[in-house]
């Protein structure tokens, strides 16, 4: 099996297809999503990757900012994955919920 992974929306597809290779098993999960995308952007800081040689493709912070202005009418100060837990039943449902909002920014969205 190989990747093309070259920046953050090739790796979420990839995450999205087969979450359980990247959860260690586990089923679609928000949390875990989170977790994995919070150490991966950690790593990266850690290691001093060169602003050149970061992963990138996708605007955080802009999408953070969207889907509070369009998700989170009770402003809790939560990020999207955890508003997305927040507001479902199952980490699975989380899990969806968030790559929807994912999948509506970007179609409503132009990246820099």
């Amino acid at each position: 099996m190989s990747f093309n992974i070259v920046d953050y929306p090739s790796l979420l597809e990839e995450i999205r297809k087969r979450p359980q290779m990247w959860h260690n098993g586990e089923t679609r999960s928000a949390l875990l999503l989170k977790t994995f995308i919070s150490g991966f952007q950690y790593s990266q800081h850690f290691h001093k990757v060169e602003s050149g040689n970061l992963l990138g493709g996708f605007n955080w912070g802009n999408f953070e900012k969207w889907v509070e202005v369009k998700f989170n009418s009770k402003r809790k100060s939560y990020d999207s994955f955890t508003l997305a837990i927040y507001l479902s039943d199952s980490e699975a449902e989380a899990f969806d919920l968030w790559f929807s909002w994912y999948d509506l920014y970007k179609s409503e969205t132009v990246e820099d």
